[in-house]
């Protein structure tokens, strides 16, 4: 996935980036879709989308994607899309100007 441009530490960055923008109270949750339609059409589409790459680093045979395409068509797997991270922070309350009278 890296090869191909993934941020394999992105569920980290969001929090961070918040702390580095001041802001406290930073949290963030991670949400994993399982066994939903949309993981199946995904799945599929991303084999398509990879598949000559597949086969060009033998990492996989025609039959084994058209297996594995099938098995995605039937429902027989129980499939999970990247987390959808939400992060969140709160800012700072301001504090008067101490040099003020």
């Amino acid at each position: 996935m890296a090869e191909r441009g993934a941020d394999l530490a992105y569920g980290r960055t969001p929090p961070r980036l918040l702390r580095e923008s001041d802001l406290t109270d930073v949290g963030a949750e991670a949400y994993f879709p399982i066994a939903s339609r949309a993981c199946a059409v995904l799945e599929a589409a991303t084999v398509q989308h990879v598949r000559e790459q597949l086969l060009a680093a033998e990492l996989a045979t025609t039959e084994e994607i058209e297996t594995h395409l099938a098995n995605v068509a039937n429902g027989d797997l129980d499939l999970m899309l990247a987390p959808m991270i939400t992060a969140w922070g709160a800012s700072r309350p301001e504090t008067p100007d101490q040099g003020s009278a």
